[in-house]
Protein backbone atom coordinates (compact mmCIF):
# COMPACT_ATOMS: atom_id res chain seq x y z
CA UNK A 1 0.00 0.00 0.00
CA UNK A 2 1.40 3.62 -0.72
CA UNK A 3 1.60 6.05 1.47
CA UNK A 4 -1.04 9.01 1.40
CA UNK A 5 -0.31 11.99 -0.09
CA UNK A 6 -0.04 15.00 2.44
CA UNK A 7 -0.22 18.80 2.86
CA UNK A 8 0.17 21.10 5.39
CA UNK A 9 -0.11 17.70 7.55
CA UNK A 10 -3.97 16.87 5.44
CA UNK A 11 -4.16 13.97 3.58
CA UNK A 12 -5.60 13.92 -0.26
CA UNK A 13 -6.44 11.97 -2.74
CA UNK A 14 -4.56 12.77 -6.28
CA UNK A 15 -7.72 11.85 -8.45
CA UNK A 16 -10.01 14.51 -6.72
CA UNK A 17 -8.42 17.43 -8.18
CA UNK A 18 -10.23 19.62 -10.52
CA UNK A 19 -8.35 20.11 -13.71
CA UNK A 20 -8.38 23.39 -15.38
CA UNK A 21 -11.12 23.45 -18.17
CA UNK A 22 -10.28 24.53 -22.28
CA UNK A 23 -13.36 26.75 -22.26
CA UNK A 24 -12.07 30.58 -21.75
CA UNK A 25 -12.92 32.26 -18.53
CA UNK A 26 -12.40 35.62 -17.79
CA UNK A 27 -9.16 36.29 -15.20
CA UNK A 28 -6.71 38.82 -14.23
CA UNK A 29 -2.77 38.13 -14.32
CA UNK A 30 -0.40 40.66 -12.84
CA UNK A 31 -2.94 43.14 -13.67
CA UNK A 32 -4.08 42.38 -16.91
CA UNK A 33 -7.30 41.11 -18.11
CA UNK A 34 -7.96 37.90 -19.93
CA UNK A 35 -10.72 35.84 -21.43
CA UNK A 36 -8.96 32.49 -22.05
CA UNK A 37 -9.07 29.09 -20.86
CA UNK A 38 -6.60 28.31 -17.92
CA UNK A 39 -5.45 25.35 -19.54
CA UNK A 40 -3.38 25.16 -22.75
CA UNK A 41 -0.58 23.44 -24.72
CA UNK A 42 2.70 23.95 -23.69
CA UNK A 43 5.04 25.72 -26.14
CA UNK A 44 7.57 24.75 -27.97
CA UNK A 45 10.51 26.11 -26.94
CA UNK A 46 13.14 28.43 -29.30
CA UNK A 47 16.55 26.75 -29.59
CA UNK A 48 17.45 29.65 -31.88
CA UNK A 49 17.18 32.14 -29.05
CA UNK A 50 20.95 33.31 -27.88
CA UNK A 51 21.04 33.96 -24.41
CA UNK A 52 23.44 36.07 -22.79
CA UNK A 53 24.20 36.89 -18.85
CA UNK A 54 26.84 38.89 -17.43
CA UNK A 55 28.51 38.81 -20.38
CA UNK A 56 28.59 35.33 -21.10
CA UNK A 57 26.63 32.91 -23.18
CA UNK A 58 24.23 30.91 -20.93
CA UNK A 59 24.42 26.90 -22.44
CA UNK A 60 21.60 25.13 -20.87
CA UNK A 61 22.70 21.96 -19.02
CA UNK A 62 20.50 19.63 -20.95
CA UNK A 63 22.29 20.63 -23.93
CA UNK A 64 26.02 20.32 -22.20
CA UNK A 65 24.79 16.83 -21.09
CA UNK A 66 23.54 15.81 -24.26
CA UNK A 67 27.31 17.14 -26.20
CA UNK A 68 29.14 14.77 -23.70
CA UNK A 69 27.57 11.34 -24.63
Amino acid sequence: MSTPLRYRGLPYEKGSHQQPSSRPVEHTYRGRHYVAPLMHEVATADTTVDLCYRGHHYVSHRDHVSSQN
